[in-house]
């Protein structure tokens, strides 16, 4: 556990688009962490970013990384199957970890990361960053107030860029909006509601049956307490909505586009009439490095841990059973 007036030193492992344009100058800007070491795909991508970042310690490889004495976290941005055995390599060399998501594709990998982190005694969240959004966090406070009543369904949309898909995003069985996009959405429904999902029925175009990414996902779901969802994800819609609406038997909370915007509105509506508030927009991925300097001085940030995306990724999977067989899927717990 790092002391409230040590820097959190970070390692980057996987120099995408994600890690270089939020999570690392989200890094620099925070006084509570510090920039120490780097890996990527390639030699030359490790030089870059190490200079860009004025960073001193580029690693060749993640063995060299983990192993690291001068890290104390490590932020994971790999392709998504890669997820898992960074983990594991991380938690083994007693690393903090802020892993990406999908934080797994399969249940059991996550099963294994989870459990791997808790016996190394190591921090490990998952970067659903979202959950930090003034107004996502307010619409959460108002739902466990029952200022709503009963839940009885919720919808979330959000869209992600247009353009086309390269490298490992053209593999089906670890990209599409669905790990995009989706996933977030899967984890908000819940972390919003306060219920756990149940079971699911979903679709995708393209259809993920032909071995193609998917650029939309729909999926219905049911939640605890007999609450239904709708999730929508897409990246082929220009001007989507990016909102959340959530409905109950006595009010019904709406935001204003999550994203997109420069300012973010709560509405609340109920038979006395409707009632506003108003947030600015912080960058996200700034609030989850603070975060996660909160949780590895020993506090708790609303980040997700193994425990709780280890559902997410169990809902994910019935997703994916759900497209591939046309049917109503149950969640695993």
């Amino acid at each position: 556990m790092n002391s409230t007036n040590t820097p959190v030193r970070w390692g980057v492992v996987g120099l995408g688009w994600v890690a270089t344009d939020f999570v690392a100058p989200g890094i620099l800007k925070s006084p509570g962490s510090e920039l120490v070491a780097c890996l990527g795909s390639t030699p030359e991508k490790t030089r870059a970013f190490a200079a860009k970042f004025n960073v001193e310690r580029a690693h060749p490889d993640l063995d060299s990384l983990v192993r690291d004495p001068q890290v104390d976290a490590i932020y994971i941005a790999l392709p998504n199957a890669l997820h898992h055995a960074a983990v594991l390599a991380a938690a083994r060399a007693g690393k903090h970890i802020l892993c990406e998501k999908p934080f797994a594709i399969k249940t059991e990998h996550a099963r294994e990361m989870a459990q791997a982190c808790r016996e190394a005694g190591v921090v490990l969240r998952i970067a659903h960053q979202i959950r930090l959004d003034a107004a996502v966090v307010r619409a959460r406070e108002i739902v466990q107030s029952g200022r709503l009543g009963r839940l009885a369904e919720i919808s979330l949309e959000r869209a992600s860029g247009l353009g086309s898909r390269v490298s490992w995003r053209n593999d089906f069985e670890q990209s599409g909006v669905m790990y995009d996009v989706g996933v977030h959405l899967l984890d908000l429904i819940q972390y919003v509601s306060g219920r756990r999902f149940v079971e699911v029925a979903a679709f995708t175009h393209p259809d993920r049956r032909k071995k193609l990414p998917d650029d939309t996902m729909t999926v219905l779901g049911r939640l605890e307490g007999d609450c239904h969802a709708l999730a929508k994800a897409t990246r082929e819609v220009g001007s989507a909505e990016n909102n959340l609406i959530i409905e109950g038997e006595q009010a019904t909370l709406i935001t204003s586009p999550l994203r997109f915007a420069k300012e973010h509105v709560v509405t609340v509506r109920d038979a006395q009439g409707s009632t506003a508030e108003r947030f600015p927009v912080i960058s996200a991925y700034d609030l989850q490095v603070q975060a996660f300097e909160t949780d590895v001085r020993g506090g708790r940030s609303l980040l997700p841990d193994g425990e709780d995306s280890l559902y997410t990724v169990a809902v994910t999977n019935a997703v994916v059973q759900s497209i591939n067989e046309r049917r109503i899927v149950p969640v695993a717990a």
